[in-house]
């Protein structure tokens, strides 16, 4: 090994270990997002990712499958099997897009929009919705480009 080798990977290691502490907010957050998402399934009988899939239908009326699914970052198959479980649920509707019939677009059902409104009611501490609530938009595009570094630096995609 040469010593241009050496020091990449002793400063390689540094780095790592500077991370590890960035892992420790990581995880932090994470379960606090668990807990918050324990709260949403109580509340609500459905997933937090079932959550993210019907607010993103309210937030794009007569939105498409692929819309959804590319908006996520999800393969598919697994946006597929939502919209399913969703539809089962009679949470979601699927209907024939007027202007494409080849295409089916989504909707929200009274139900759906019902198991959204008691999120909104019930999701978190009023004391964390008004942290996040105004937390500035530039702290949150930060934090997101920060992040999606840290995801390039470990050769990682996240789904």
């Amino acid at each position: 090994m040469t010593t241009t080798d050496a020091n990449l990977q002793k400063q390689a290691f540094r780095n790592y270990l500077r991370f590890a502490k960035v892992r420790q907010y990581l995880d932090a957050v994470y379960f606090a997002q668990k807990k918050l998402a324990r709260g949403v399934k109580n509340v609500t009988g459905i997933s937090l990712r079932e959550v993210k899939f019907l607010l993103q239908i309210e937030i794009n009326p007569g939105c498409s499958l692929v819309s959804v699914q590319k908006s996520h970052l999800l393969p598919s198959s697994t946006a597929a099997w939502l919209a399913d479980n969703l539809v089962q649920k009679g949470l979601v509707a699927r209907r024939q897009n007027p202007k494409n019939r080849r295409e089916v677009v989504l909707a929200l059902t009274p139900a759906g929009e019902a198991v959204l409104g008691r999120i909104e009611e019930n999701f978190m501490p009023p004391e964390v919705a008004d942290r996040l609530a105004t937390t500035p938009e530039q702290a949150v595009e930060t934090i997101e480009k920060s992040l999606q570094v840290l995801c390039r630096l470990y050769g990682v995609e996240p789904h």
